[in-house]
């Protein structure tokens, strides 16, 4: 339970922050066009992160998955690292 815990933690503030940076890096005019892409995206990316790891786990078992887990989220942090300054509202 604590684990689960722990993991709803992370996930909810992770999806705040991926909220936060959707609603910082668009212009006002195109909020909702904004937000509707990235919903978009975000249902995309978890269809093909399931089949991923589904396959990922037939292949090489579990080990395989946190490797390649490893491998994606060292490049979210490198392409996060590129990311221009947010937009400036007044």
């Amino acid at each position: 339970m604590v684990g689960l815990a722990a993991f709803g933690v992370v996930f909810a503030m992770n999806s705040s922050i991926h909220s936060y940076l959707v609603l910082a890096y668009t212009d006002v005019e195109s909020v909702s066009m904004d937000m509707g892409f990235y919903y978009m995206a975000n249902a995309a990316g978890r269809l093909l992160g399931t089949l991923l790891s589904g396959a990922l786990f037939l292949w090489g078992g579990m080990p395989a998955c946190l490797w390649m887990s490893c491998l994606l989220v060292a490049l979210a942090w490198g392409f996060s690292t590129q990311l221009p300054a947010p937009l400036q509202r007044s």
